[in-house]
């Protein structure tokens, strides 16, 4: 999934959303179509969804390979219609193509940061007479946006550079137990209730978050902080021992694991959230669009993305149909332990928690 640029110049993608006015439209450049291979190719996007076939974006690497071979392929082959892909979602971009009226962006793979009231605005309401959504977990399926896919934000650790295992996250802020980096995203979403979680704040005492705790939380392990803006440097972290224990993705972590990293997941108190799809406002397939996303989501075809990234199903009857071998690594099978991650908390307040962040975190580099 995503993201890159420093905290005081944040790159708007999926972790955080900052309404920006004035971002100016800069023309995408697509990647191959769904089922014509891996290459990249496709000329720059122009004014409005005008090219052939609809476009898809989401955030590139080993997430949107799942979602191409899992559902875009598929789709084209039963279908017919070719899908072109972008990459990645960028908020400030699709805000400038609907504010321009230049949406070249049909379908959009979305953080749980984005669909709300603060960026409803920009977006098509879902036909949920063409998807259905009574199978999706609770929670999971409103107006503008619907979930995709359930994923966690887990504690992993470098078994070579670890001994014993880390039971919770009061065992990440543990540096005399637990020597090492510590790899932490550098945003204030998913952050922040790790901190808090780590100073023992029980799960149901969660929100609303106690932003100057959690900073404080995290100043007594503030040398020790590794940052990462990618999912794929927090790979690269946890892999090459950069730091011994780190807050991530759990389908980026299984990814290194599948791959033979010393790598280990504990789930105990995982962060559980999703990805989301939308439709950008004024796209001229908003029909065509909500057929695809109806086939994400369906029964018949959500839990496809598992057989590729160790993301869950977020449709109910969908769940049982993961391979056996697979469905113990992925967040349905650790909802028990989980702690769900409230979105609409954070569309209420994200601009001052973000101010809030970036000082600190200016204050500690």
């Amino acid at each position: 999934m995503k993201k890159s640029g420093s905290v005081t110049s944040i790159k708007l993608s999926r972790s955080e959303f900052l309404k920006l006015g004035g971002a100016g439209l800069a023309g995408a450049t697509l990647l191959g179509a769904a089922g014509c291979g891996e290459g990249r190719g496709g000329g720059a996007g122009g004014g409005g969804s005008t090219g052939k076939g609809l476009v898809f974006t989401s955030y590139g690497g080993s997430f949107q390979r799942a979602q191409e071979k899992a559902w875009l392929r598929p789709y084209s082959k039963e279908t017919g219609p070719e899908i072109r892909q972008d990459s990645p979602t960028d908020y400030a971009k699709l805000q400038s193509m609907v504010e321009n009226d230049r949406v070249i962006w049909d379908v959009v793979d979305v953080g749980s940061d984005f669909g709300l009231q603060s960026t409803a605005d920009l977006l098509e309401p879902l036909d949920y007479s063409v998807i259905d959504k009574e199978p999706i977990l609770e929670g999971y399926a409103n107006k503008y946006r619907i979930a995709c896919m359930l994923y966690a934000n887990v504690l992993a650790y470098n078994t070579e550079h670890v001994k014993g295992t880390p039971t919770s996250w009061v065992d990440f802020f543990d540096t005399g137990e637990f020597p090492g980096g510590r790899g932490l995203h550098k945003s204030p979403s998913e952050t922040l209730e790790v901190a808090l979680l780590g100073d023992g704040v029980s799960p149901e005492n969660l929100y609303p978050l106690d932003v100057d705790r959690a900073l404080n939380k995290l100043d007594t392990i503030r040398d020790q902080i590794v940052w990462w803006e990618s999912a794929a440097r927090s790979q690269q972290q946890i892999a090459s021992g950069e730091v011994a224990l780190i807050s991530a993705w759990n389908g980026r972590m299984q990814t290194e694991i599948n791959a033979g990293a010393p790598v280990k997941i504990q789930w105990n108190q995982n962060l559980q959230t999703a990805d989301y799809l939308v439709v950008p406002k004024g796209t001229s397939r908003k029909d065509e669009a909500m057929k695809l996303i109806a086939y994400c989501v369906s029964g018949e075809n959500n839990y496809r993305l598992s057989n590729f990234i160790e993301y869950a199903p977020i449709n109910k009857e969908s769940i049982s149909k993961v391979d056996p071998q697979v469905a113990p690594q992925l967040p349905t099978a650790h909802r028990d332990v989980g702690v769900t991650y409230n979105a609409q908390w954070w569309d209420n307040n994200r601009e001052a928690v973000m101010k809030r962040f970036n000082q600190w975190v200016m204050s500690v580099e």
